[in-house]
């Protein structure tokens, strides 16, 4: 039987509407955001951005440890907005219809996937990437997440003894990109890895990590690479090389609309 996870990522947090009842609706601009309460994802580039654009205001900062947690937080009525990750907004409102992204975003972002200085495995992977995206396969691998229905079917991580492995580090509570089931990994960033080592000949093995701890296993040496939804911008270009971008996304104001019962 196929299961509808998006639904199943939206049933979870809806369930947290029969013990508070939300309190957004107040917020309609970017503009009533000076005076809100808003939750921010831990680490995150959205975080940067809230703090950014808003730091003269006196807006509340209420913090999350994940992308979930956040909407969860809007939803029970803890915050009366979000600042977050547009396609992962749209992965929770597909079955939501009280979320609501506004219309402005904060910023454009272009997603990378993230390696040591130097490492010779870049230039690897940005070939394989390249062949990925042309022959349509990362077209096809988003579209099956952002607005279609994804299922737990299994993907091919390329698994056999003789292969070399290709250790990854995401975030797995970041959908539509890095997410994680009983059956296992998947997501928009998991397959795309998937697609690679099998490109490299390599086998995918994927190490969950805290969000804001990726960047600590990838220096530590705890995996070769880093594929999360991790923006390319020159604050981590210091430290850490990007591929060349594979998704972009924007960073927006999501709001729960309250319906006459709960207002």
């Amino acid at each position: 039987m196929k299961v509808n996870f998006r639904i199943m990522f939206v049933f979870a947090l809806v369930f947290m509407l029969s013990f508070s009842a939300p309190v957004s609706a107040d917020v309609k601009s970017l503009d009533d955001l000076k005076t809100a309460k808003v939750g921010i994802e831990v680490n995150s580039v959205a975080e940067a951005v809230a703090y950014d654009v808003l730091k003269d205001f006196k807006t509340e900062f209420v913090k999350y440890d994940s992308v979930g947690e956040l909407v969860g937080g809007l939803i029970s009525g803890e915050v009366e907005a979000i600042i977050l990750d547009e396609n992962p907004a749209r992965f929770f409102a597909l079955d939501t219809a009280q979320l609501k992204i506004l219309e402005q975003p904060l910023l454009s972002e272009n997603y990378g996937i993230a390696f040591k200085k130097d490492d010779p495995l870049r230039a690897q992977v940005n070939k394989a990437l390249q062949e990925i995206k042309n022959d349509g396969t990362l077209e096809k691998i988003i579209t099956k997440y952002v607005g279609g229905e994804p299922t737990p079917d299994e993907i091919d991580f390329n698994r056999n003894p003789d292969n070399k492995k290709l250790w990854v580090g995401c975030a797995a509570s970041f959908p539509p990109y890095d997410m994680r089931s009983d059956d296992g990994f998947f997501g928009i960033d998991i397959e795309l890895c998937a697609a690679i080592a099998k490109k490299l000949g390599m086998e995918l093995v994927i190490a969950d990590y805290r969000f804001d701890l990726l960047f600590e296993a990838l220096a530590a040496g705890k995996v070769d690479m880093l594929c999360s939804g991790l923006t390319i911008n020159e604050e981590r270009s210091k430290n850490f090389d990007f591929s060349e971008p594979y998704e972009s996304d924007q960073i927006v104001v999501m709001i729960f609309e309250k319906n006459e019962a709960q207002k």
